[in-house]
């Protein structure tokens, strides 16, 4: 028989071990030398984009590059979530005309779109002002404004513009749906989270201007930031209750009242005062929200706690001490949370924890010696809400 009419089961086991053998070395080899050589090109890539001046700086490089493409890519998706947002807006309101129409007799309901354009004006609550920022249609157009482009390349001097337009955008929705208010509750259930979503935004975009403001900014338009807090006050307390509103996002609003108080607690720059009058203003009408009224109360005493053992804390040092360690800022500005508090207290409807108030009685008589007008304010505060819990008990 012919060596070529061999079949692979006539050979040698022997012979086919080694033939086997030799071609998964030969694979290893391979697999081997590109593994080599990939290793090669990987260090050579890495000397060839790596500065000069050496590891560290090379991992800060590349840090900052790490850095600036995450930013990037949250840029994207924060303008992204703003024009989804503002869709559905449009359509929540577009809704609600529908059904305010529908539910107006037919022949009233042509002469409130035709004869008596204010009417509907006032019916919806929307701003119709001849500025091209803010004119909305309410029979032919939509709304609310449009959308800036979402450019990563938005010029700098542009920025302010587009912050007051994100502002006026969210406040202008809110006002819609205020001014809707007789269809309003069962899509503040059914559409929550765009109304509570809206209401972040809105008060983002007023702290953004006091955060601006703590590094030296000047402050623009004090009177748009109040009446925006006033909207996102006026929204809470439609339905009167958390309607659709979930953990995160009145975490979010929590988490911004904070900022505020903390804005408003640690603002030591030139323009302090009318920084600190116009922040006041504003956190109290926020406080004026039956939805906010409590946790925002029970937020400002918490606050004043914390300081007030800050205080008792520096007093337990020397006198030396005192003077180098003392945090004068915050107890000069803690008096604008005091007046908060003693406005706030004088609504009987609020329901604050008691066991706070007694903390606060209780750390104003620590420090009747060393700082007796701080101790009397934080006592006169405490009476005045157990006078507001009494009444609201008769």
């Amino acid at each position: 028989m012919s060596i070529h009419n061999l079949s692979v089961s006539d050979l040698h086991p022997n012979v086919w071990r080694r033939m086997e053998e030799k071609s998964a070395s030969f694979r290893q080899g391979a697999v081997s030398w590109y593994i080599r050589i990939s290793r090669l090109a990987v260090a050579v890539a890495i000397i060839k984009s790596r500065p000069s001046g050496g590891a560290r700086e090379f991992a800060e490089s590349l840090a900052d590059r790490l850095r600036q493409q995450d930013e990037g890519w949250r840029s994207k998706a924060r303008g992204l979530h703003e024009d989804l947002l503002h869709v559905r807006q449009e359509l929540l309101l577009t809704r609600l005309l529908f059904k305010t129409r529908s539910n107006t007799e037919p022949g009233q309901g042509q002469e409130l779109s035709q004869d008596d354009p204010h009417q509907l004006k006032g019916d919806s609550g929307c701003d119709t002002d001849n500025s091209t920022e803010t004119q909305i249609y309410i029979a032919k157009g939509p709304c609310l404004p449009p959308t800036p482009p979402n450019s990563q390349n938005f010029p700098l001097q542009d920025r302010q513009w587009r912050q007051d337009h994100r502002m006026l955008k969210h406040m202008q929705f809110l006002q819609c749906l205020s001014g809707l208010r007789r269809v309003c509750e069962p899509s503040l259930c059914r559409d929550g989270d765009v109304v509570w979503d809206s209401v972040v935004q809105l008060l983002d975009s007023v702290v953004e201007v006091f955060r601006q403001t703590h590094v030296g900014q000047p402050l623009n338009h004090p009177e748009q930031l109040h009446h925006g807090t006033q909207v996102v006050a006026q929204t809470l307390s439609l339905g009167g209750t958390r309607h659709g509103c979930s953990v995160q996002h009145f975490s979010k609003v929590e988490n911004l009242l904070k900022e505020m108080i903390s804005l408003l607690l640690t603002n030591q720059q030139f323009n302090a005062f009318s920084v600190q009058d116009v922040l006041s203003e504003c956190l109290l009408a926020l406080g004026g929200s039956c939805v906010l009224r409590t946790p925002f109360i029970q937020l400002l005493m918490s606050q004043t706690i914390q300081l007030a053992q800050q205080l008792w804390e520096t007093c337990e040092r020397s006198r030396e001490e005192l003077q180098h360690q003392m945090d004068w800022i915050l107890y000069q500005n803690s008096f604008y949370v005091f007046w908060l508090l003693e406005q706030l207290a004088q609504d009987t409807n609020c329901n604050v924890n008691q066991e706070l108030v007694i903390h606060l009685e209780t750390k104003a008589l620590t420090l009747a010696d060393e700082f007796p007008l701080f101790s009397l304010y934080m006592w006169r505060i405490g009476g005045l809400f157990r006078v507001s819990r009494h009444e609201l008990h008769q």
